[in-house]
């Protein structure tokens, strides 16, 4: 009988270090805590790159709406002072 340190235990008999029983561990995820601990943080600073881009474009986008606006109401104010200089 074979301990493995993830705690899995195996019967069989071995030869040069192998086991002949084929394991029963599933290695097409991360065996080690700290490795899928490790994939999620990852995961969560791509989403934090992507929500911080949205916010720079949306704030970029604010800015220049409030342009255009003062642009707009200095046009118009312009305009109403030739208008009443023009009377």
């Amino acid at each position: 009988m074979y301990t493995f340190r993830s705690g899995e235990t195996q019967f069989g008999h071995g030869q040069n270090g192998i086991l002949d029983v084929p394991s029963t561990r599933n290695n097409t995820y991360p065996v080690s805590p700290v490795a899928v601990y490790r994939s999620k943080v990852l995961k969560v600073a791509k989403v934090d790159e992507r929500v911080n881009k949205a916010v720079a474009s949306a704030n970029r986008a604010a800015n220049a709406a409030r342009v255009i606006t003062v642009k707009v109401v200095q046009k118009q104010m312009d305009n109403n002072h030739n208008n009443n200089n023009a009377v």
